[in-house]
Formats: structure tokens, C-alpha cells, sequence
């Protein structure tokens, strides 16, 4: 049998372990030994009930197989997992090596953060002339960040340049770490010093993001460099001058070591060269500068999502039968299909017939597993989904022992939720010297929420033959149901090809389901579904497909020769016609009415029919919110007409005033920005409410809207001094943006303070896709930040955040309230929060009010918080919180 070796890492997506992890495969490789890959997913959970389920995964690794064991201690930060580790290992007789830790124990490597660090100070010193050098490094406790300012600190000195603890700032490895340096030293010394070296590339975008927000130039006001040369910084606006972590190097390194290890021989010195990167940030090559009208289009864009559509989630809670749900796992292999291999091994205690409770096993595995999904490379066979089989959970996957021509490596992940620990995940390329990317990770979570939500709301197996055939249309309805739309979309989408068709969507929403439960109970609104379900059978064509996607949400998908006008007609013909019939019969027992949209397109792939499908929804939303909007003009009383007329001589007359509520910093409480608070100039008491709510019934929205643009900017350009380097959150109605004459008023005041303004765009609206697309052209134009409020009310999901894409993501007060005693409001808070800082929004925290959400908050990485608890809308701007609630945030962030 071939050599083997276990790694035991952590989170490999990063950069640093994707690097180092080629380098070691490569080496491994060329030794013949055969790799085992055991990676939870963080290095430090922000849970204990994580922790819990991370550090399970290592109870897999039956050391004894094994010729040698690397453990990369540094990212197994997890709370109690190396002492776990090392506990096994003190059992172990082979070798052992440790990659960037020190030991008493074992033998240990340590790539070196020193050559680089002091070569690119000396290069700011020495090619630029500069002495006035800052320095951003990263935690305060971290060995590699004391390891990069000594070298700093050591070549200040032989060059004879005097050090100032007023010169060194430390972050957090992230943009924010860089942006804060900036802003404290303006906040300090009223300008920035010629140079800021960075510990890391992304502090140095976040850097000099925020010195060109200021006004200055990048590089020929300020020098910037980084190191560790990630992609995002090479592909910057102005690339980053950076030095190269010679990451792949040191994983050949570790490779050597083991096997010199293994074969008693002494490991060899770990030598090499530092290269640096010269990119414009300091100077060595011309790039054009970035000014600060731009600034929305360039720091932060440089990475995007993986894909614009994402139905996966949703599609997996939607499962009531486990084969579906399964089945459903596979299609979605497509999203990271480059693999030679992957299998998903289940405890056995899922399909033996165990009750639910018997599900949660919180430490260890089943004895047995079962290899519910195999799933081979691109065009080599069949994947295969087996519920039946069992292995003994020792093996792990016999396809780790079978006897290849090639050394090959196998990813090993746990599965999990919580503390509820399902089982694990095996992941190849083969004999390929590589791991997975993000897109991996993010799929791997999406299954394991379907997994939970079948887990705890769906797994019945009084009947234990209930998963082997699950059901593809709605049992209420005989539609097809997502499943059934997934399964026949794609022969729709090849026979539409090969006669030339366009697809046509034709979404429909059923108006009032919530008054027919109320008035007949639940089984007069299951009528009422099935009646119109009826209707729609009938108004579709034979060849058509229709589907229940939703409680009252349906779509008829059709193959058309237009692109949906004439052809949607007549479909919306037949809808109104049927109804009206239904609705004119003396014996129905309620009246039906609808919402319909429509999109049509030339399509080829299921996701393109999925963005299809989403495309008709948003028109029919749109066509939703119309209707409702109208809906809302009626006769008022007496009182209500009242207040209507005082609203109407508030917006005649312009009597508004605005206060201020602060938004603090996460990480220290300092005040990042206001959000302007509309209020009434009046004697009455007149609330944003109402005041939305008349000048709705008047059709006066835009007034409102044109009247806070315009009243904030003049409010912001007349007191520079109150907002000074603090941005404005504004409230703005979507659908109501400034027309042309209007923006031609304030385009000069607007581009001045373009930095300093973000516009809150209310996510519970529901927007067509073409207003959106019209509202993030405008603000975009004039350089201006987005928010999207509210989130987590309404029609919150992922795919709707996406729609959005904005710079800020504010979670509503609903989420928040008492999240300290609510896990899954922890949950739900915390999937927001890593979702947007992969995509480059900060989140922030809204309607805080006690000390322990603010708490929760902190702990679940949010970035900034508004509330009362840290502070209160006032008409004058405040320039600081309360100290004592500023504390509590340095030391709840300090946790």
C-alpha cells in the first residue's frame, strides 16, 4: 500500500492555506504519499455549540493509518481542539510535525514575516526618499503581527530613523483595520504621513480606500504598500505595492519535512528569496489616480460573488421527502463541479428508523454511516444516490484505500448545524495539487440548512420506505411543485432549442388568501388555492408546464415564438376571463382575484430558466405594489382628514425638520455616521408615519422624497464641522428618485459631499428589477453609497440582497429584539453577516436597546450599531456617545 499523511487544518479557501495546501500536494505527491485533508470550516467559532461540531471532525482521524501527521496549530484556534489533538497524539508512535507554532514536543516550522516586511519599508526609504512611515499591523497578541512590526520597527532603526508609538496602529486584517488607521490619524494630526506600510494587502486597500474618500491622492500624496500580495490587491484601482508570502514554497517546505521526518533524516533549512510586487501605490509605476467621485466603483469591486442566482437554499427547505431532498443536493453539484470525487456520508441513526431525537448526536458518529450521494467528475460516470448501504464510520470512505496508479488527496469536512452533528463530507480532485474555493464552502452551508430544516420539521419515518420515492407535485394542487419544475425544465429548455422557441414565465399571485382563512378557516383557503389552481390548468396550454412555487404563488412556463407580449396577453386573457366566470357564480363561496407578471427569453440553461422565472415574479411584484398602492386612495373620516390637511401644509410650506441618531463603531463606539430623522415642524404631532402615509393618499411621495434630499444636503453642506469625516444616512421611497430637473439643482452640493451621503433603500418594498436597475444607476452616477434597510422583514432572502448589492446592509429591530435569548435569530444574524462581508457590505444593527443585544451584536462580527441604548435621534448632532456605553463596546469587541 502507498504511504499516507494526514494535514490538520482549517478553513481552506483562504489564500494563505490554499497556497501553502498546492505546494504540500505537490511535494507529496512527488514522495508517493497518498493525503488526508481534515478541515473544519473556521479557526475559531464564534460558538460554543460550533466549536462543539468543528473539533468532532478530528474524532475521524484513526492516526494509526497514517505515516506522518501535520498539524497547522494556527488556524485550529477552536476553543479545547488542539489539546484534543495533542491528546491523540501522545498515543501516536509516528511522526508528527507543526506548521507555524512553536512546540516543546514536536518538531515545528514557521514561515518567515520579517525579510519581506523590512524590504518593502527599506524600499519606501531607500527608492522613494520617504522617513515618514506609518505602520498598520494586525492583533495586537498575534505572533505573525509582532513578527512583521518588529521588522518594521528594526528598519526605522538602521536607517537611523526615529520610531513614535504615535506611528504604529493595529487592525484586524481587514479593509476596516486600514480605513480606522486613516481616519484616527486624521482625527489626530489633521493630515496623514507620506507613507503607511500595511501588515496585509487588505488593510492596505481598506487604507487607501479611505485616503482617496479624504480627498488625497494615492500615490502621490500618500505611499501605500501591503503584503501578502493577494489577488484583490494586484487587480485594485491602483495596484498594491506588495511582498509575496512565499506561501507555496513553505507548503513544498512542510512536504520535505514530513518525509525527512518520516525517512529520520534532518530537516533542511527553509531558504528563499523575498519578492516583492510593484504595483502603483507607491509610486514605481504610473496609474491613473483614483479621485473620490469614483471611489463607489473601484476599492471595494474588485471581488465578486460567485453567481448572481442562487435558489439552492431555498429549493432544500422546501423538501418534504428526504430522496428529493438529496436528489435536489446533486443537481446542485453543478456549482463546484471540477472534483474527482465527492461523497456525503450520513450518522446511520438518519435512516434507521431511530426517532428524531435520536438524530442529534452532538459528539463522535454513529458507528456506521451511510454514502447517501457519490458524485464522480464532469462525464466519467453516473453519480449515485444510496440510501441503503452502510460502512463502518472508521473507514471514512473506502475509496481513500483503494490502490491508484497516482498519489491523490482527499478533503475531509464535517457536517453539521450547531451543536447537531450529521455527519461528514469527502472531497478529491484527484492527483490535482488543490482544495476548494469559497463557492464550496457556501454550498456546503446551504445543505446543511436544508438538512436542519428537514431534520427538525420533516423527518418522519414511522414508514421507513417514505424516502425512497418523493413526490414531484403539490399534493394540494397536482401542480408540480419546485421539484417537478427542476425535473421538467430542462427537456422544456432542449426542445425549445431545437424548434428555435423562446421561453414565457407567467408568475401569478392570488389577492387576499389571508382574508378567505380568516372569514372560512383553513380549509376555505386550501379551496380557494385549489380553485384557482384550477383556472390557471385551464388557461395554460397543453404543452404547457405549471407549477405551485409558493403558498399562493404560481407559474405557468411556457414555449412561445415571441418574446412575450402578444403571447402573455392571452394568457392574461384567459386568467381575467376564467375568473370572471368564477367570480359571477351565485353558488362560489369567495371572490378570486390575482396579481400577474410576465418575462420571456431565448433560454438554455436551468439556471437562465431560474433567473427567468425570479424576472417574472419581480414584474408581478411590481404590478403588486402598484395595485396596492392605488388601493390605498379612499374616502377619509373626519379625524383622518385632519391630519391629511396638516400634512398637505407640511409639504406646501416645507415644514420639516430633521435629528440626528448617531451610528457607532462596532469596535470602539466612535460615531461613523447620523441617519437624518424626518420629523414635523408643526404644533401638532404629526408622525413620519403619517406624513408617509397622506402624502401617499395624495399622490405627494415624490414631494416628500425631493424634500429630505434636498433639506438634508443643504443641512450637511451648510454645518461641516458637525460631520465632519462622518457620513449621513438618508431615507429615500424607491420609486419616487428625483427627476432631471431636480438632480440639475443639487448635482454640484451632491458631488461635493458624495462621500459623506449613503441613501436607505426600504427592502420590505417590493421593486420591479427595472427600478432597481434605475435607482443604483442614479445613485451610482453621482458616487453616492447605498443601504438597504429593514432587512430581515418581508421578502428577505439572499437572492433579494443580491438585487440590491449595496454598500451597507442595516438589520431590522425585528431580528434583534431579545437576540441574546433566540439562537436562531443568532443564526439567521450571523449567515448575514458572513454573506455580506464576502461581498463587501457592512452590516449594522439597528434599533439596539439593551445592553445585552449590544452584546450579542459584537459577538456576531456586526460592524456598526444604531439604537437607543447607544444613542438617541437628537436635532442637535452629538459628536460622541455616552463613554460608558463606548466602553462596553471596546470590551465586548475585545471578547
Amino acid at each position: 500500500m502507498r504511504k499516507k499523511l494526514a494535514l490538520l487544518t482549517s478553513q481552506l479557501e483562504d489564500d494563505y492555506q490554499k497556497d501553502f495546501i498546492t505546494g504540500f500536494l505537490e511535494q507529496a505527491f512527488d514522495n508517493d504519499y497518498d493525503v488526508c485533508i481534515f478541515s473544519c470550516f473556521q479557526k475559531e467559532p464564534e460558538t460554543s455549540k460550533r466549536a462543539v461540531s468543528e473539533k468532532n471532525l478530528f474524532n475521524l482521524v484513526n492516526y494509526d493509518e497514517y505515516d506522518g501527521i501535520v498539524v497547522m496549530p494556527d488556524i485550529l484556534q477552536t476553543s479545547g481542539l488542539m489539546m484534543r489533538i495533542e491528546s491523540n497524539l501522545r498515543e501516536y508512535s509516528g511522526k508528527v510535525l507543526y506548521v507555524d507554532r512553536e512546540s516543546d514536543t514536536y518538531p515545528y516550522i514557521i514561515i518567515d514575516h520579517y525579510r519581506a516586511i523590512y524590504k518593502l519599508v527599506s524600499h519606501i526609504i531607500e527608492e522613494h526618499g520617504v522617513n515618514d512611515i506609518a505602520f498598520v499591523t494586525g492583533h495586537k497578541w498575534h505572533p505573525f503581527s509582532k513578527q512583521r512590526l518588529s521588522a518594521y520597527i528594526d528598519c526605522l532603526k538602521n536607517h537611523n530613523i526615529e520610531v513614535s508609538d504615535d506611528y504604529i496602529y493595529y487592525g484586524d486584517y481587514w479593509m476596516t483595520g486600514g480605513a480606522q488607521a486613516v481616519y484616527d490619524m486624521l482625527e489626530k494630526f489633521g493630515k496623514l504621513p507620506k507613507a503607511i506600510a500595511c501588515a496585509n494587502d487588505y488593510m492596505a486597500i481598506g487604507a487607501s480606500r479611505a485616503i482617496v474618500e479624504k480627498g488625497y491622492r494615492v500615490p502621490e500624496d500618500v505611499i501605500v504598500v501591503g503584503y501578502d500580495c493577494v489577488a484583490d490587491g494586484r487587480s485594485a484601482p491602483i495596484p498594491i505595492t506588495s511582498g509575496f508570502l512565499p506561501t507555496k514554497e513553505f507548503g513544498v517546505y512542510a512536504g520535505t519535512c514530513i518525509d525527512d521526518l518520516i525517512n529520520d533524516k534532518e530537516l533542511p533549512d527553509f531558504i528563499y528569496e523575498p519578492k516583492l510586487f510593484m504595483g502603483g501605490s507607491c509610486g514605481c509605476q504610473f496609474h491613473k489616480h483614483i479621485d473620490k467621485d469614483n471611489i463607489g466603483k473601484s476599492w471595494l469591486d474588485s471581488r465578486k460573488f460567485y453567481m448572481a442566482y442562487n435558489r439552492l437554499t431555498e429549493e432544500l427547505v422546501l423538501q418534504s421527502s428526504f430522496h428529493n431532498l438529496i436528489d435536489s443536493v446533486q443537481t446542485y453539484t453543478y456549482m463546484f463541479r471540477e472534483f474527482d470525487l465527492f461523497e456525503m456520508y450520513l450518522n446511520d441513526v438518519w435512516l434507521d428508523g431511530s426517532p428524531i431525537e435520536k438524530t442529534a448526536i452532538h459528539e463522535g458518529y454513529s458507528e456506521y454511516v451511510r454514502p447517501i450521494l457519490r458524485c464522480g467528475r464532469s462525464g466519467e460516470g453516473e453519480d449515485k444516490i444510496d440510501l441503503t448501504t452502510r460502512i463502518n464510520t472508521k473507514i471514512i470512505s473506502p475509496h481513500i484505500h483503494e490502490e491508484k496508479d497516482k498519489p491523490r488527496a482527499f478533503i475531509i469536512s464535517p457536517l453539521f448545524f450547531e451543536d447537531v452533528t450529521f455527519g461528514y463530507a469527502v472531497l478529491s480532485y484527484g492527483n490535482e495539487t488543490k482544495t476548494y474555493g469559497e463557492s464550496y464552502v457556501m454550498w456546503l452551508k446551504s445543505v446543511l440548512i436544508g438538512l436542519e430544516n428537514y431534520r427538525r420539521n420533516t423527518l418522519k419515518l414511522d414508514n421507513k420506505h417514505e424516502y425512497l420515492d418523493g413526490p414531484i407535485k403539490d399534493t394540494l394542487t397536482n401542480m408540480f411543485n419546485y421539484e417537478g419544475f427542476v425535473k421538467h425544465a430542462k427537456p422544456m429548455i432542449e426542445r425549445s432549442e431545437s424548434i428555435a422557441h423562446n421561453i414565457l414565465v407567467v408568475a401569478v399571485d392570488m389577492i387576499g388568501l389571508d382574508k378567505i382563512n380568516a372569514a372560512h378557516g383553513r380549509k376555505g383557503g386550501d379551496k380557494a388555492i385549489q380553485e384557482l389552481a384550477a383556472i390557471i390548468n385551464r388557461a395554460a396550454g397543453e404543452s404547457d408546464m405549471c407549477c405551485r412555487l409558493g403558498n399562493d404563488e404560481f407559474i405557468i412556463v411556457s414555449m412561445v415564438t415571441d418574446y412575450g407580449e402578444e403571447s402573455s396577453k392571452a394568457v392574461f386573457d384567459k386568467i381575467d376571463k376564467y375568473l370572471k366566470e368564477h367570480n359571477n357564480n351565485p353558488k362560489k363561496d369567495f371572490s378570486l382575484n390575482v396579481y400577474k407578471g410576465s418575462a420571456a427569453d431565448r433560454i438554455t440553461t436551468l439556471s437562465q430558466m431560474e433567473d427567468l422565472v425570479n424576472k417574472a415574479v419581480s414584474h408581478k411584484n411590481g404590478n403588486k405594489a402598484a395595485a396596492q398602492r392605488n388601493a390605498n386612495v379612499k374616502v377619509l373620516s373626519e379625524e383622518e382628514q385632519k391630519v391629511a390637511d396638516i400634512v398637505q401644509t407640511i409639504l406646501d410650506e416645507n415644514l420639516f425638520n430633521y435629528h440626528f441618531q448617531p451610528i457607532v463603531s462596532a469596535k470602539n463606539g466612535s460615531i461613523y455616521a447620523y441617519e437624518a430623522l424626518m420629523r414635523a415642524n408643526v404644533k401638532e404631532r404629526v408622525s413620519p408615519l403619517d406624513i408617509i402615509k397622506y402624502a401617499g393618499h395624495y399622490n405627494r411621495l415624490y414631494d416628500v422624497e425631493k424634500a429630505t434630499m434636498f433639506n438634508v444636503l443643504e443641512r450637511v453642506y451648510s454645518n461641516p464641522e458637525e460631520f465632519k469625516h462622518k457620513k449621513v444616512f438618508v431615507n429615500s421611497i424607491p420609486g419616487e428618485q428625483l427627476n432631471h430637473e431636480d438632480v440639475e439643482k443639487i448635482l454640484p452640493k451632491m458631488k461635493e459631499l458624495s462621500d459623506k451621503f449613503v441613501i436607505e433603500l426600504t427592502e420590505q418594498t417590493e421593486a420591479t428589477d427595472e427600478m432597481l436597475d434605475k435607482m443604483k444607476e442614479f445613485y451610482k452616477t453621482l458616487g453616492i453609497e447605498t443601504a438597504v434597510d429593514d432587512y430581515g422583514t418581508g421578502y428577505s432572502n439572499i437572492v433579494n440582497l443580491l438585487r440590491y448589492m449595496p454598500d451597507y446592509v442595516k438589520i431590522d429591530r425585528m431580528l434583534l429584539s431579545n437576540i441574546q435569548e433566540n439562537p436562531q435569530k443568532q443564526h439567521f444574524v450571523r449567515e448575514i453577516v458572513l454573506f455580506a462581508h464576502d461581498n463587501h457590505f457592512m452590516v449594522l444593527a439597528e434599533g439596539i436597546e439593551t445592553k445585552e443585544e449590544l452584546e450579542t451584536v459584537i459577538k456576531l462580527k456586526v460592524d456598526l450599531i444604531q439604537g437607543y441604548y447607544t444613542a438617541r435621534p437628537s436635532a442637535e448632532v452629538i459628536p460622541e456617545i455616552d463613554e460608558e456605553i463606548a466602553n462596553q463596546i471596546k470590551e465586548f469587541s475585545s471578547i
